[in-house]
């Protein structure tokens, strides 16, 4: 519809708020707050590239907020002085068509613009009520005058007249003065982004889409919150389920740009601007971070500042890294459109351009973007020379990850028998994955070199890796070995030093010895503080835990594991891993099942960065069977186990990891009374000979040993092994192995009708494992234990004293809730509560106090009691008196029924 308005043909619909076609509308609260602090400034500019639902914002607000507006969508058309004022004349005349008469008239006339816009501010200034001119689209102006002319207007409206401007680049306008003098207020594309709330109530309400939590977080990523390329992407997956999340560069995954959004961007973007910024677009397109010598180094030209500056205030998809403006970065959708079309453009200078991007941040001693680049132009060689410098800060900082995937993609490009140091990390990748083979041939490569070189720094570290190999294989006596002569090399270095400490304080505790273990990571924690090495410092925190864990202190274990997560930051991220592990396994021997998979699942999470990594899968399967048995899910337990013992064995070591798996599995099937299947496995699988094992593997084979005696109802024949175990394991302190055994021997005293070992044997149990707060130690034993359990806290209960102390007693009472059992408290409440009481009140009497008390009791006179204790009858009376205050009463009478009472003689 048109309509005549002036001389000027004008167009309707360009003077009515467009009509919103979604068929959801999110609302925006934060926005239209931010829309209404506007009312208080005379411009509000919303400028944001194209998609970011300016246009749909304003709609959405008008609806919600009362008040007089003009409305007037721009196009190049208007870009005439004459022209755009006639529109805005007929957008004020859509509230009131008196209010733009003489302005008509004098622009009617052609009058200078000065004069009409004096009688339209004039007039607004007569006019009474709130009214908004909003301007759509006004990127479509690009005449002086006009930007003249808005500016006039906004210096002069009066306080209850407003000017919204939407765009998709900045206007010229004087903003920075409007800014300085608070005549600005401002929206722009960080604020219209879509929050993951937003995007997630869009999907579902607005597209009928349902994501999962981890695709909705990649699509969010990768679209920046950028509105229109999450609606276009979700219209490609309503055709195209499901969603495919891949690898982008080989970081961070991916959905990939679709046809919606490349056309989208097309013809709202790369058609609009000169064919020069097309080509500085794609030529930089392989660049994560934008700066100008890096983009002049890339392009070969100089003209990267002039086209950043361009790119800037056009508002074209790119925004600054950082407050300095240095550094900039283009919108990931952008981004992955440009690098499709500069394969398409110019697919024979990649690699080149990748080279040059190498060279600059090598010349800037950046190395990480370096070797990044590098790989990207496949300049292999090049790779390997970067990563021959960059490598040990890396693996001193602990970048594992980082650097085994850049490891995996030179593989097989390179020649290791020219990189000895190269191929030192290639047999650290190898012995992690479990290709103990691939191992073996890469360290060779590395004795060779020493051999020619008889470098000492290359003899420590080839001794430390097989140290590390060793203890994997849970050969701890071997590992010694190496480790000792590796301190023997790097005596009075701590540089060389601080690793092989912490591998020595591993491999002994390992052989069980704690207080030699302990010595040695104090250590190499030390000297790894001294020089920086924060992997050192943070293998002694974890492998500290670790005593801490066999001691029984476990409280004391879950701080340093968790300071052992702090430490690890971004990197680490094997430590990382094991450490949620330990805190796993804590949490679900306090049998805190949530945090227990909490734990499980940050760990899972972490290990997908880490790759195929077989310590790490196979410790967090034995997490996850003990859980899925936990749960009632007895197959899906087992199958665990068997994942996890599979891989164990394809590693080619990790014998002390298949003992543990083994304990599992064997308590797991007795106690579904699958003697047949435990019978026949141990037979096939435990080994004949301990000897050569490492005493912890050891005592997990004699674990498994007798569970079996016991179900082949051979008790004696178990205590007697148990027993034997005591010794040395009570010589190193170490009470969590302490417990797995007595809680057998628990069993076989009941089996063989001991009752008297029995008993003593469970009271000792309770009284070392309560202040661990261990749980699952005896719930996972089941009603056997649950009814020794019952037994002993019902003859405890009987009377008010007894062998146990209260606060055991409340851990057995804790631990039947746990099992299930309707055992209430009754007389030990009561006489909990009496000998709280009284401890209380014996805390407060002083030894002399509590005597001369007890005397009383008896019937002593002050005379009587002063004799007795050989004091002065004075001095007792001092004490009466301190009794008297300290019980609050007032005689003698007084204080025995308060001390009855509270049970205070019953102490």
């Amino acid at each position: 519809m048109e309509i005549e308005f002036s001389k000027q043909l004008l167009l309707a619909t360009k003077l009515t708020i467009p009509h919103n076609y979604a068929s959801l509308i999110i609302p925006r609260t934060r926005l239209y707050h931010k829309l209404e602090r506007g009312i208080h400034h005379p411009l509000t500019l919303i400028s944001a590239p194209a998609g970011f639902g300016k246009t749909t914002l304003l709609n959405a607000w008008l609806q919600a907020y009362p008040t007089n507006v003009a409305w007037l969508s721009l196009s190049k058309e208007d870009d005439d002085l004459t022209r755009f004022w006639c529109y805005c004349l007929a957008a004020f005349a859509q509230v009131d068509s008196q209010l733009v008469e003489e302005a008509q008239s004098l622009l009617n006339a052609a009058t200078a613009i000065e004069v009409v816009l004096a009688a339209l501010i004039n007039a607004l200034v007569s006019y009474d009520q709130e009214l908004l001119l909003i301007l759509d689209d006004y990127q479509a102006l690009q005449l002086p005058a006009i930007h003249r002319s808005v500016t006039f207007l906004v210096e002069h409206l009066p306080a209850h007249a407003h000017l919204f401007i939407s765009a998709r680049v900045d206007p010229p306008l004087p903003l920075v003065r409007l800014r300085v003098r608070g005549q600005l207020s401002e929206i722009r594309s960080a604020d219209l982004r879509f929050t993951l709330e937003e995007s997630r109530e869009f999907l579902i309400h607005g597209m009928q889409l349902q994501l999962q939590p981890a695709e909705l977080t990649t699509l969010m990523q990768d679209t920046e919150g950028w509105i229109a390329g999450i609606q276009l992407t979700a219209l490609s997956l309503q055709s195209n389920r499901p969603l495919s999340i891949t690898k982008s560069n080989g970081l961070a995954p991916s959905i990939g740009i679709n046809r919606y959004v490349s056309h989208y961007l097309t013809e709202e973007v790369l058609t609009t601007v000169p064919e020069d910024v097309q080509d500085f677009l794609f030529l930089t397109s392989i660049l994560t971070s934008l700066q100008v010598d890096l983009c002049n180094a890339v392009t070969g030209q100089n003209n990267g500042q002039q086209m950043l500056d361009w790119l800037e205030q056009a508002n074209l998809f790119i925004s600054p890294v950082g407050e300095d403006g240095i550094w900039h970065r283009y919108h990931q959708p952008l981004a992955e459109l440009l690098r499709q079309g500069l394969s398409k453009k110019f697919p024979e200078r990649i690699n080149a351009l990748h080279l040059h991007a190498s060279d600059w941040y090598t010349q800037e001693n950046m190395l990480h973007e370096a070797i990044e680049h590098a790989l990207a132009g496949q300049a292999f060689e090049l790779a390997a020379d970067l990563l021959e410098m960059h490598s040990w800060p890396l693996w001193t900082r602990g970048q594992m990850p980082l650097l085994l995937d850049w490891l995996t993609q030179i593989q097989g490009h390179i020649d290791l028998e020219q990189r000895p140091v190269i191929a030192y990390f290639f047999a650290f990748m190898y012995l992690h994955t479990g290709k103990c083979e691939l191992y073996e041939r890469a360290l060779k490569i590395v004795q060779r070199n020493w051999q020619e070189t008889h470098c000492a720094e290359l003899q420590a570290d080839i001794l430390d890796l097989q140290a590390y190999h060793a203890i994997c294989q849970g050969d701890s006596s071997r590992a010694l070995q190496y480790t000792q002569q590796a301190l023997e090399i790097c005596q009075n270095n701590p540089l060389l030093g601080s690793l092989t400490h912490v591998l020595h304080g591993a491999a002994q505790l390992q052989c069980g010895d704690l207080q030699q273990a302990q010595l040695q990571l104090i250590l190499g924690w030390r000297a790894g503080i001294q020089v920086n090495r924060m992997l050192v410092v943070t293998s002694a925190l974890f492998y500290q835990g670790h005593i801490k864990l066999l001691q029984g202190h476990l409280g004391d274990a879950r701080e340093l594991y968790q300071q052992c997560i702090s430490s690890c930051g971004d990197g680490m991220v094997w430590l990382n891993i094991q450490a949620h592990l330990q805190l796993g396994q804590l949490y679900l021997e306090w049998n805190e099942l949530l945090q227990a998979e909490e734990h499980l699942g940050k760990a899972i999470v972490l290990s997908q960065r880490l790759g195929e990594d077989a310590l790490t899968l196979i410790e967090s399967h034995i997490l996850a069977a003990r859980l899925a048995w936990i749960q009632n899910k007895p197959e899906q337990a087992l199958l665990l186990l068997d994942q996890a013992e599979s891989r164990a064995h394809q590693s080619d070591g990790q014998r002390c990891e298949r003992a543990s798996i083994a304990v599992v599995r064997i308590h797991y099937w007795l106690m579904q009374n699958s003697n047949d299947f435990a019978e026949q496995w141990s037979e096939q699988n435990c080994p004949a000979d301990l000897s050569t094992r490492s005493l912890l593997e050891q005592e997990c084979w004699c674990l498994v040993r007798a569970r079996l005696l016991l179900a082949r109802k051979r008790p004696d024949e178990a205590i007697k092994m148990l027993v034997e175990l005591l010794p040395a394991i009570r010589a190193q302190d170490r009470l969590a192995n302490e417990l797995q055994v007595q809680m057998l021997l628990v069993q076989a005293y009941a089996l063989l009708g001991d009752t008297r070992h029995t008993k003593l044997t469970l009271e000792q149990l309770l009284l070392h494992a309560e202040p661990g707060g261990y749980r699952r130690l005896f719930l996972d034993e089941g009603p056997v234990v649950m009814a020794l359990l019952a037994d002993v806290y019902q003859r405890q209960q009987k009377r008010y004293s007894g062998e146990l102390p209260p606060h055991v007693l409340s851990y057995i009472h804790a631990l039947l809730l746990d099992f299930g059992c309707d055992i209430e408290p009754r007389d030990w409440c009561s006489w909990q509560k009496r000998a709280q009481r009284a401890q209380a009140s014996l805390e407060q009497l002083s030894e002399r106090e509590f005597e001369v008390l007890k005397l009383i009791a008896q019937g002593y006179s002050n005379q009587e009691i002063a004799r007795s204790l050989v004091v002065a009858e004075s001095t007792i009376k001092t004490h009466l008196n301190n009794i008297y205050s300290k019980l609050n009463v007032n005689s003698r009478l007084q204080a025995l029924t308060k001390a009855h009472a509270v049970g205070l003689l019953d102490v």
